[in-house]
């Protein structure tokens, strides 16, 4: 085996990085070489975590509403797909994205308000606000412009990005088409997926 070649994704750098991580002098017993191991795989799983991109990640077939959906079809699509929130499409385009932050300010609730705000506000019967949605649509309800990424994104990024904003969800597009979407979950399944047992 060559000095770069590697085995379980570990290869000599990762085994030297893990080296410099170690505490003090290694005399190399069985205990010590499994804890050396242990470092370096954690520090390959770091390396394949960093390399990844949203386009490897993203979830291509995605669930959008257009702009003159109505409210209650788009309520009825997120809760149907299991979603909190999707992206707005025209013309192939994303025009924004709209989520369950979006209709709670028209329900008497701040933005930042936390789903179970929603249940206790309806279970107590206190009244909504300004619950008629009627004539509200998509274009109404969408925050825009919406924040997207490009595909060759890295995951570590768009992570950065969804924490920094306090969003959910990034769509993903290529010549300003959507072609994906990427969420926390898809960020933190991934990252979970990297975890290998100690």
């Amino acid at each position: 085996m060559s000095s770069k070649q590697s085995l379980a994704g570990v290869d000599v750098d990762d085994i030297l990085a893990a080296m410099g991580q170690a505490d003090g002098y290694l005399d190399i017993t069985p205990a010590d070489a499994l804890a050396l191991y242990r470092l370096a795989l954690r520090h390959a799983t770091e390396r394949v975590r960093l390399s990844l991109t949203a386009g490897q990640l993203m979830t291509r077939e995605v669930r959008s509403v257009a702009p003159d959906a109505t409210a209650a079809q788009v309520a009825r699509l997120l809760a149907d797909a299991g979603i909190s929130g999707a992206p707005v499409v025209e013309n192939g385009e994303v025009a924004g994205v709209v989520s369950i932050k979006d209709f709670l300010p028209r329900l008497g609730l701040p933005r930042q308000s936390t789903p179970m705000a929603l249940v206790a506000l309806l279970v107590t019967g206190d009244q909504c606000g300004s619950s008629d949605f009627t004539a509200v649509t998509a274009r109404e309800l969408m925050t825009a412009p919406a924040l997207t990424i490009a595909p060759a994104t890295p995951v570590g990024q768009a992570a950065k990005i969804m924490d920094e904003r306090g969003i959910n969800r990034l769509p993903v597009t290529e010549a300003g088409r959507l072609v994906g979407i990427i969420t926390r979950g898809d960020v933190v399944r991934a990252s979970q997926s990297l975890i290998i047992a100690e």
